[in-house]
């Protein structure tokens, strides 16, 4: 039987869709699509081989070039990065020619990342593209970063202040402020929960230093954090994610409208001028994207951050530790680092920093389980080299995230020394 070609065009044309819906599914940044794309991946790989870790096959091999702007001047300062599946890195740092060196890789394929204050990210090689590293020899590779693009949130609308409540905790101390849920439209669409809380004493005519605090959940869960900080003398801007994943850019432009809102004097009896954010675990990516985004913020907190999200990915891999509360499948949602490399660059505020942040306080826990004390370590040295200011301030008990309901002696000494770096760089 002979097939003819008004046959066969129907079929080519199913199949033609099928491969071209194929690609999309396995190039798309849609953002509810490649978090279940990377699951399914991770779950192929792992069963087929049990673990992530590649077998190393050969000397090592190097990575060189230079780092320069759109106009071919040289920058100082940029961090190139390479990492493995497993989340394994190899990093360097521009000297004052723009040159960076990256020793010891094992051999095999990478798509290195790389960014600078005041430029923006980018990622060398794709699906079809990759740099290859070749045992004992030297592979060249010369970036050129953009200038960092002009972004604009639009301005949420529609502001409106329940009516206010009196709530009193009595852990970690007591303490009583006012409460009024926030309402607005961000992006055509109703604000997630957020909280405004002002001291007792607090009058429309005060002028007190505002605090947005960043929880890693919903606000309304984080009630006896907020209230202590209020009482003493703060208004509380409280806000906080619903869900943990990655895809955080439509968060934190909600953020940036809260602030707008705080800097046009749209909260009573707050300082629209003198504005501080706070965050920690979870939320502590938030608050850095934000320290990124923007230059007019007072001054910050980290309580255990995480600020590098390429060495979270290889502890979970070496089952150093697993992360409660779902973070385990965010990391692994991800994707590969050596194939997604640039969104857990994006997330790693350790390679972000800038000499002219606002004054930062970090605070961790060295027997915390969930983010690695090393997180924080990590940030302060990135943060001593950019000479930047800041603070680092360990403790040897507390919970993993430092602001909670207990009232033992380190939780204490950490609100005590929250108040007083904020009192240091507000009032």
């Amino acid at each position: 039987m002979r097939i003819t070609s008004q046959k066969l065009w129907p079929a080519a044309g199913i199949i033609l869709i099928l491969a071209l819906t194929l690609i999309w599914l396995t190039t798309t940044n849609n953002s509810a699509v490649w978090p279940i794309r990377n699951s399914l991946q991770y779950r192929v790989l792992t069963w087929r081989r049990g673990t992530l870790t590649q077998p190393v096959l050969g000397n090592p091999g190097t990575l060189q070039g230079t780092v320069r702007d759109m106009q071919d001047n040289p920058i100082k300062g940029a961090w190139v990065l390479v990492a493995r599946r497993d989340g394994i890195t190899y990093i360097a740092r521009s000297d004052a020619n723009g040159v960076y060196t990256i020793g010891n890789i094992p051999p095999g394929a990478y798509r290195p990342v790389a960014g600078a204050p005041g430029y923006d990210n980018v990622q060398i090689g794709g699906l079809f593209k990759q740099v290859r590293i070749k045992s004992e020899t030297t592979a060249i590779v010369d970036i050129t970063l953009p200038n960092k693009p002009s972004r604009t949130v639009k301005p949420g609308s529609d502001l409106w202040l329940t009516e206010p409540v009196t709530l009193t905790c009595t852990h970690p101390f007591e303490s009583s402020a006012i409460r009024r849920q926030i309402h607005f439209k961000s992006g055509n669409r109703p604000n997630q929960p957020s909280f405004y809380y002002t001291p007792m004493t607090a009058t429309t005519a005060s002028q007190l230093p505002i605090l947005l605090a960043i929880y890693p959940g919903p606000a309304d869960t984080w009630e006896c954090a907020s209230l202590p900080l209020a009482s003493a003398g703060y208004v509380v801007v409280a806000a906080g994610p619903t869900n943990y994943n990655f895809d955080l850019e439509t968060e934190i432009d909600e953020l940036e409208r809260l602030l707008t809102f705080a800097q046009n004097g749209n909260f009573p009896s707050g300082d629209s001028g003198n504005i501080a954010i706070l965050g920690g675990s979870y939320s502590s990516l938030h608050v850095q994207r934000l320290l990124q985004r923007r230059q007019d913020i007072n001054a910050a907190l980290l309580l255990g951050p995480s600020t590098d999200l390429f060495d979270m990915r290889r502890r979970l891999e070496n089952e150093a530790y697993i992360p409660p509360f779902g973070l385990d499948r965010a990391l692994i949602a991800l994707g590969l680092p050596d194939r997604e490399p640039l969104r857990y660059w994006l997330y790693s505020g350790a390679y972000h920093v800038r000499s002219d942040f606002p004054p930062l306080a970090i605070l961790h826990s060295r027997s915390d389980k969930v983010v690695p004390y090393q997180q924080s370590e990590l940030l302060a040295a990135n943060l001593e080299r950019a000479d930047a200011i800041y603070e680092l301030h360990f403790f040897d008990g507390a919970s993993h995230y430092l602001l909670s309901e207990t009232n033992d002696a380190d939780t204490l000494k950490i609100y005590r020394t929250t108040l007083d770096f904020l009192d240091a760089h507000l009032r």
